[in-house]
């Protein structure tokens, strides 16, 4: 076909060049709208479609459990990295720490992690309370888990559980394991939630049991507070409203 006069040339030949890309730009980008909108979503199950379930998991090891809680650690983790550097959504990361615990019941680590994971940034609470139950099952004497769920309860997105965390906190303290600071923490929940007679036998017991002179001395102010709002009546002396703090992963792990 013989192009018009006014089509002949270079300039005319770069024109219709730039034309037919603009074009097929719009006609692709068409396509591509339309399939956004009428294909489906890839769900999140589909990442995990092989990944192990069931109660009976362990036996299926062949009594390599140990080599297959390493993997599943690893793939924990991996899970985690992904969404957290992606899309911040974790579906199917209860489901993850329940495989790997399953496997390894006594890896405190797994529960810790797992459950303030599921809480912090997948929003997913009762998951993480749950994860941490099963942990305790698993591991009563752990003076290390026992604070940790007590600390779980403490920043608890949406607000603080004190006596929930005090209880953990107490727990902790009377396990050879249990942090240093289980007691304070203990004592400190007590307060705040208001159970002044028992936060007083709490701040006694670290005043009484501590080697540190500044942990004596807070705990004789704390002390001194309790005093005066058992005596006046006045619960505001001893008692604060707390904020609840976000506790970021990287800090902890």
């Amino acid at each position: 076909m013989k192009l018009p006069r006014r089509f002949e040339g270079p300039r005319a030949r770069v024109a219709m060049a730039w034309a037919v890309a603009i074009a097929a730009g719009i006609l692709a980008y068409g396509t591509a709208a339309t399939a956004y909108v009428r294909l489906p979503r890839p769900q999140p199950f589909e990442e995990l479609a092989y990944y192990p379930s069931g109660q009976h998991l362990r036996p299926a090891t062949l009594g390599h459990a140990e080599t297959a809680a390493d993997l599943a650690w690893l793939r924990a983790v991996q899970y985690y990295g992904e969404h957290r550097r992606t899309d911040l959504r974790f579906e199917r990361m209860a489901h993850v720490f329940d495989i790997l615990t399953s496997l390894a019941p006594r890896f405190v680590p797994a529960y810790i992690f797992g459950a303030f994971a599921l809480a912090q940034e997948g929003f997913q609470f009762p998951e993480a309370e749950k994860l941490m139950l099963k942990g305790i099952e698993n591991n009563p004497t752990s003076g290390e888990l026992a604070f940790e769920f007590g600390f779980l309860y403490y920043v608890r997105p949406g607000g603080r559980e004190l006596r929930k965390a005090a209880e953990y906190f107490e727990q902790a303290s009377r396990q050879p394991d249990g942090p240093p600071q289980s007691a304070r923490f203990a004592a400190f929940a007590r307060q705040h939630a208001g159970d002044l007679r028992v936060a007083q036998e709490l701040w006694l017991d670290v005043y009484e049991r501590s080697n540190n002179k500044l942990m004596r001395e807070m705990a004789e102010r704390e002390l001194a507070k309790i005093q005066e709002a058992l005596e006046t009546g006045r619960t505001e002396l001893a008692v604060k409203k707390l904020s609840t703090p976000r506790v970021r992963m990287g800090s902890r792990h």
